[in-house]
């Protein structure tokens, strides 16, 4: 099974700015918990930069429930391609990418994530109700569209005023 056939969410967009103006908001790690119901931002780890093999932080809570994760930068090429695996790189949780592309003097910022193999609360939630599988993966991608929407309209608005 190859990582294209798991259960994934895009959204896209046009930004009025260039690719290195969005790329500064797509590397701040941090941006996306202005917009995020999810998300409540990341530190990086050992003092790392931006840059593939960098190892993040992130804290995140969904109601009353809050967890931590550690990501690592899997794909960085400026102004281009921010990918990053939450967990172990070999089995992620979850796969998280941000792509530029530049149309004239505009940006396309496309966002998308993957569902990993890795033991989650999604992963645990499946198991615990396989007859629900397919509604409860499409809950939580649902869930992610959403925070995924606003992160792409936050930084949309952040480049263009």
């Amino acid at each position: 099974m190859h990582i294209s056939d798991f259960p994934s969410v895009a959204v896209s967009t046009v930004i009025a700015a260039s690719p290195a103006d969005v790329w500064s908001k797509v590397i701040d790690i941090n941006v996306a918990s202005q917009f995020s119901q999810e998300f409540d931002g990341a530190d990086w780890l050992d003092n790392a930069t931006p840059g593939e093999g960098a190892q993040f932080e992130g804290r995140n809570h969904r109601g009353e429930r809050a967890w931590t994760t550690v990501s690592t930068v899997t794909a960085f090429v400026p102004e281009r391609l921010f990918t990053y695996v939450v967990g172990h790189v070999e089995v992620p949780l979850a796969i998280w990418s941000y792509q530029l592309h530049p149309e004239g003097d505009q940006t396309r910022l496309t966002f998308v994530a993957t569902v990993g193999l890795g033991e989650s609360g999604l992963s645990r939630a499946v198991e615990a109700n396989p007859d629900d599988a397919d509604a409860i993966i499409a809950g939580r991608l649902a869930l992610w569209q959403t925070n995924m929407a606003a992160t792409v309209a936050g930084i949309k608005s952040l480049c263009e005023h």
